[in-house]
């Protein structure tokens, strides 16, 4: 079995970074004043990765304030909508108002992404939505059913996915909150489930890339028969929420499995020994090709300085681990 590490999400910004956006915001400063900072915290951030010899290195996402962001700025027939609560967490999203069918046009997120920043040696990790969390979380109109409308969005995903592969990204990580989300409230339908392989079927198979898809922010157990279903190379489960030991008894078979141990949105990490000990345990009793430590969700939730130290316990976590 391979063990390895890396990071699932957007990087918390830095003090420069706020302040400087701040006087933007006021009329101070120059014009150039953001876009150089965030180069440079980009910069920083990406060789924070490199140097703790993550496996997979992404942008840290400085230009990006939501996850359907690019979509609802660069692509015809989506805009953003009213401001509403990010899955009860205290930062906020525009929520999208699709009108479609849409016109497939690639290189939406592109504009956030530094392609001259992130490694060109096959370990450029990019994160999209997964077209089950965007459907549900947007307005949409124009199509025949919902059915239809995951088609559509999902095509448009996996078109974009295939784009990014072409400029250098071998990883694409499919963000999807709101399956774990509503598995934990009990509140999944068989539409649901139906919808969300649905869309997977369609953007789950990217030519020269490695896929993930990403679940956080609930107990994703229960989900793992439908995880295992879909043609995703890579299962992630929100390890501060999910009973790890109920996953024991499914077969992963050729999957690899994401563990997001360290909780993003918690300032109090455990130790890298207690989480080694668990993994470790953990591995011996799991049918998986791959592990990969990661955190839950991105450390965005908790800023600048707890990101370092979640690199720094992965690091520690990646060296503890039996190697190859």
């Amino acid at each position: 079995m391979k063990f390895g590490a890396y990071l699932t999400g957007p990087f918390g910004q830095s003090e420069e970074l706020y302040k400087v956006r701040n006087e933007a915001k006021r009329g101070r400063g120059t014009e150039s004043a953001v876009p150089e900072q965030i180069q440079k915290d980009t910069q920083r951030i990406i060789q924070l990765q490199q140097e703790a010899g993550l496996d997979f290195i992404l942008d840290p996402l400085f230009k990006q304030y939501y996850l359907f962001q690019s979509l609802a700025e660069h692509l015809p027939g989506i805009t953003a909508g009213p401001q509403e609560n990010w899955l009860n967490n205290n930062v906020f999203y525009w929520r999208p108002q699709i009108q479609g069918p849409l016109k497939h046009e690639v290189g939406f997120s592109s504009n956030y992404l530094h392609f001259d920043l992130l490694p060109k040696n096959g370990l450029a990790l990019a994160i999209l939505p997964s077209p089950y969390t965007l459907l549900t979380l947007s307005d949409v109109k124009g199509y025949q059913n919902k059915k239809s409308a995951i088609a559509d969005l999902a095509q448009l995903l996996q078109e974009e996915a295939q784009n990014l592969v072409q400029k250098g990204i071998a990883r694409i990580q499919y963000d999807e909150p709101v399956l774990a989300v509503k598995q934990s409230l009990q509140a999944l339908e068989k539409e649901d489930l139906q919808l969300f392989l649905h869309g997977m079927m369609y953007c789950g198979v990217v030519r020269h890339a490695r896929t993930s898809i990403q679940t956080y922010f609930g107990n994703a157990g229960p989900l793992i028969p439908v995880l295992v279903d879909t043609p995703m190379d890579c299962l992630g489960l929100d390890g501060t929420e999910t009973n790890l030991g109920a996953i024991k008894k499914y077969n992963f078979g050729s999957k690899e499995l994401a563990l997001g141990l360290l909780d993003a949105r918690n300032t109090a990490l455990p130790t890298s020994e207690d989480l080694i000990k668990k993994i470790i345990d953990l591995a011996e009793q799991l049918s998986v090709s791959t592990i990969w430590i990661t955190p839950n969700t991105g450390t965005e939730y908790r800023g600048w300085s707890h990101g370092h130290k979640v690199v720094a316990m992965l690091k520690a976590i990646k060296e503890g681990l039996p190697q190859d």
